[in-house]
């Protein structure tokens, strides 16, 4: 332990950290629980966008076109264009997903 201005400093590198060398205040997960942690929440974010690419299907957005433009005269149409969704990219989301959950708490 060394003190520099009234700073403590630990002899611990915060990527080797144990729970035995944790500290009052300290966030105390090991490089192992952060990581199957991080595993978790990408598996569920892949599991809602599989099932949100099902239910759409696609994504629809609106354009405005002029189509004539003669001195005061303006007229403008709203077109609907569709990017399309195919249903492997959701199911590939979800089994990703699915994956992911299930391999997470594995221990090596």
């Amino acid at each position: 332990m060394a003190r520099w201005r009234g700073v403590t400093f630990y002899p611990v590198a915060p990527h080797r950290r144990d729970r035995r060398d944790c500290y009052v205040g300290d966030d105390c997960k090991t490089q192992e629980e952060d990581i199957t942690m991080s595993t978790r929440l990408l598996g569920i974010a892949l599991i809602i966008l599989g099932v949100v690419a099902f239910a759409y299907q696609g994504i629809t957005y609106t354009t405005q076109e002029k189509v004539i433009d003669v001195g005061p005269l303006k007229a403008t149409v709203e077109k609907e264009k569709t990017i399309p969704l195919p249903p492997i990219v959701g199911a590939a989301a979800l089994i990703g997903g699915i994956a992911l959950l299930m391999i997470g708490p594995r221990k090596s």
